[in-house]
C-alpha cells in the first residue's frame, strides 16, 4: 500500500540501470571513490525535486513573509545552491566537482482542486505545501545528479527549520532525480515527467507567484461549552491570511449558536433571524493591540492573555483578519473534510466545546461579534486599527517592510500605550505613554489598570 495515498503500491517494473554492477564497490566488497581520470568531459546536467508539505495557514506564512526569521524561500533558495557546491563534503564517495550551473526553483502547492499559474499543481491527497526543484550542470567527467538532489533536500530541509516553530509536523516528501543529460550513459527522464523538456527551461520563477485570494470574507466563532472563548483543537493557530482562495478553504462566521445563553440566532451572513426573549446583556470590554505586519502583536497577545489569566480574569480573544479566505479547520479531520466535500456551514459539537464556520458575502462586523462575550472579563482584539477601540500600539521595529510606514503612525487619542524597544520610543511624543514590548507584565498592569477606568 501506498501510506501516503492509502493507495495499492504500483508493481515495481524492470530496474532502470544500464549496469549490473556496483561502481562504489571493489572485487572484495569494499567501498572506494571510482576512478574517473580516462572519462571523457562531456556536459552535464541533473534535475530533482523534493517537496515539504505543511499546514495551510504555515503555507500562508511563508508567502505572506510572515516567519520571524525572515524570507523563507530566498533563505532555501541560497541554501540549496550553497549545498551543492558542498555535495562532495555530505556524500562519502562523490567527486568534487566544478559546478558550472546551480539554480533553484520553488513553487507553492496548490490546494486539491485549484488551478494556478506560478503555482505548483496540486497534489492527489489535497496536501500543500512547497515544491523544490534543483538545476545543476558541470563540465566533467562525472555525473551531477548527487549534487541536484543533494540542493532540494538542503532547500526542504531549510524551509522546517524556517518554519519549525509553527509547524512540526511539516514532512519531506518524494525527493527524487527528475533528468540527467550527459555522460556515457546519455538521456534519462522520469515516466511521466513530460513537461520537463530541457534542462534549461524549467519554467519556475525566481519566487512564487501570490494570486489575490477571492472575494469572499470570513470570521470563526469557538467556545466551551460554558461559553467562554477558546483557542481549542480547531483554532490552535492564530488566524491568518490563507494560501487558497474563498473558495478554495473552509470559511468561518461568527454566528454559532450561544449554548449557554440562548442569544441572537443568525443566518449565514450573519443576519439575525429570531431574537431572544431575555434582553441581551452588555458585552465585556474590549481591548485592541495593533500595529503593521511583523510588529510582533501576536506574541504579545499570546503573553498577555496567558498573563491575565493567570490572575484569574477571564479573557477572551479577537483576531482581525485583513484578507479573504483562510483555513481554520485541521486537515484530515471530519468536519474540514465535510467543508473540502463543498459544505458552505460546518459545525462541530462535542461534550465542553463547539465550532462553527461558514461562508459570508461581507466582512461580519466587529461588534455583532462583541455581542456574543457577555461571559468574559476582557476581549484582547488583535487588529481592527481603525475600530476606535482602547488600544495598545505595538512596534517592535518601527517601519513595517510591506506598508513602508511606522506603527507609531496608528498611535491615536484611544491609545493606551506605544508598546515598543528603547529606540522606537526615542521617536515617539513625549505625550505618548510608552512600555517594554519585551514587558507582557508591564502590558498586563497596564490592561488591568485600562478595565478599571472602563469599568
Amino acid at each position: 500500500m501506498d501510506a501516503r495515498n492509502n493507495t495499492p503500491a504500483a508493481a515495481p517494473g524492470a530496474r532502470d540501470a544500464y549496469r549490473d554492477t556496483l561502481t562504489h564497490v571493489d572485487e572484495r566488497g569494499d567501498v572506494r571513490m571510482v576512478d574517473v581520470s580516462e572519462k571523457v568531459e562531456t556536459k552535464r546536467i541533473a534535475i530533482a525535486e523534493g517537496s515539504i508539505l505543511m499546514h495551510p495557514e504555515t503555507q500562508a506564512m511563508v508567502l505572506e513573509d510572515r516567519a520571524k526569521k525572515g524570507d523563507v524561500l530566498a533563505c532555501a533558495r541560497v541554501a540549496g545552491i550553497m549545498a551543492s557546491k558542498r555535495t562532495s563534503d555530505l556524500i562519502p564517495m562523490c567527486h568534487p566537482l566544478m559546478i558550472t550551473k546551480s539554480k533553484v526553483d520553488i513553487l507553492p502547492i496548490a490546494p486539491a482542486g485549484v488551478a494556478r499559474e506560478g503555482w505548483a499543481p496540486a497534489r492527489e491527497d489535497g496536501r500543500v505545501g512547497f515544491r523544490v526543484r534543483a538545476t545543476c550542470g558541470v563540465t566533467g567527467v562525472t555525473g551531477i545528479e548527487m549534487e541536484a538532489l543533494t540542493a532540494a533536500s538542503v532547500a526542504c530541509l531549510t524551509i522546517y527549520d524556517m518554519c519549525k516553530a509553527v509547524d512540526r509536523g511539516m514532512e519531506v516528501v518524494d525527493v527524487r532525480l527528475l533528468r540527467k543529460e550527459g555522460g556515457r550513459s546519455g538521456l534519462w527522464e522520469r515516466g511521466g515527467q513530460g513537461a520537463l523538456e530541457a534542462s534549461e527551461s524549467v519554467a519556475a520563477a525566481d519566487g512564487p507567484v501570490v494570486q489575490t485570494a477571492g472575494t469572499s470574507t470570513s470570521g470563526v466563532a469557538y467556545a466551551d461549552a460554558a461559553g467562554a472563548s477558546s483557542s481549542g483543537p480547531l483554532a490552535s493557530t492564530h488566524m491568518q491570511d490563507g494560501a487558497a482562495s474563498a473558495d478554495d478553504v473552509a470559511r468561518a462566521v461568527p454566528c454559532a449558536p450561544d449554548v449557554a445563553s440562548a442569544s441572537v440566532a443568525c443566518d449565514i451572513a450573519g443576519r439575525p433571524v429570531a431574537a431572544s426573549a431575555a434582553p441581551a446583556a452588555a458585552h465585556a470590554p474590549a481591548i485592541a493591540f495593533v500595529g503593521y505586519q511583523n510588529s510582533g502583536k501576536t506574541t504579545l497577545v499570546e503573553k498577555v492573555i496567558n498573563i491575565l489569566t493567570a490572575r484569574g480574569l477571564r479573557v477572551g480573544s479577537i483576531k482581525h483578519h485583513g484578507h479573504a479566505g483562510f483555513d481554520i479547520d485541521v486537515p484530515g479531520k471530519d468536519s474540514w473534510r465535510h467543508a473540502q466535500a463543498g459544505s458552505r456551514h460546518v459545525g462541530l459539537i462535542s461534550a465542553d466545546r463547539y465550532a462553527e464556520y461558514a461562508d459570508t458575502s461581507e466582512e461580519f462586523p466587529l461588534e455583532r461579534m462583541l455581542e456574543r462575550y457577555t461571559d468574559v472579563d476582557v476581549v484582547i482584539v488583535e487588529g481592527y486599527k481603525t475600530a476606535g477601540l482602547p488600544n495598545f500600539v505595538v512596534a517592535r521595529s518601527g517601519v513595517d517592510r510591506r506598508h513602508r510606514a511606522s506603527s507609531v503612525d496608528l498611535v491615536d487619542e484611544h491609545t493606551i500605550a506605544l508598546a515598543c524597544n528603547d529606540v522606537v520610543a526615542r521617536q515617539a511624543a513625549d505625550s505618548v505613554r510608552t512600555v517594554d514590548i519585551n514587558d507582557a507584565r508591564a502590558v498586563a498592569d497596564l490592561v488591568r489598570e485600562a478595565l478599571s477606568g472602563l469599568a
